[in-house]
């Protein structure tokens, strides 16, 4: 059997073929962000939209580094870039009337709330009325208790006729604390 021996030439031709194949990884393993001095990279070391969004920080780019460039278009609903606010314009005609209400259906007006306190105690059982200005129906109301925290309770808060709103509270454990009910009523004139 004869054995054949490589010429210098093929052997020359395998190790450049294989440094060829391993350079450039070999150098991305070595070569990291902390072995490239600041600001030695240059914008010819960076190829044409090579860079992105997730690369350019926040903030670092002015209006007029996108003078006379054409944008692309994003994808639809993606949120554009955002230049300084231009000068507010004239203002536009006036919009048309709305359209009529219900008929039949009472409107409001002079919307006010009332408000009214029991006396300030340790009584038992408390309660107070808030009353609507002459000419002004209930259209909403409330109450609260303040002063005896947990030993007393709201009994009832409602409106005790078209002009009037009613709060009852008591208390649940005895107590000597003075406490009180306000009773709040929302009233407005209301359109017949």
């Amino acid at each position: 059997m004869k054995i054949r021996t490589l010429s210098p030439a093929t052997v020359i031709a395998t190790i450049a073929l294989f440094v060829s194949l391993t350079g450039t990884a070999v150098a991305g393993g070595l070569i990291t962000g902390a072995n490239i001095l600041n600001g030695s990279v240059a914008s010819v070391d960076v190829m044409n939209e090579s860079l992105r969004t997730v690369d350019i920080k926040n903030g670092t780019l002015l209006p007029e580094d996108f003078k006379g460039k054409k944008l692309p278009k994003g994808p639809k609903g993606a949120q554009g870039l955002q230049g300084p606010a231009g000068a507010q314009g004239p203002a536009g005609p006036a919009g048309p009337a709305g359209a009529a209400g219900p008929q039949g259906q009472p409107g409001l007006s002079g919307v006010v709330t009332v408000m009214a306190q029991s006396a300030s105690d340790s009584t038992a059982d408390k309660f107070v009325d808030a009353q609507c200005p002459a000419g002004k129906r209930v259209v909403g109301g409330g109450a609260g208790l303040f002063g005896a925290g947990g030993s007393v309770a709201l009994d009832e808060s409602w409106p005790l006729n078209d002009t009037t709103w009613r709060a009852r509270g008591s208390e649940v454990n005895a107590t000597g604390v003075s406490w009180y009910v306000r009773a709040y009523v929302i009233c407005a004139a209301v359109a017949a």
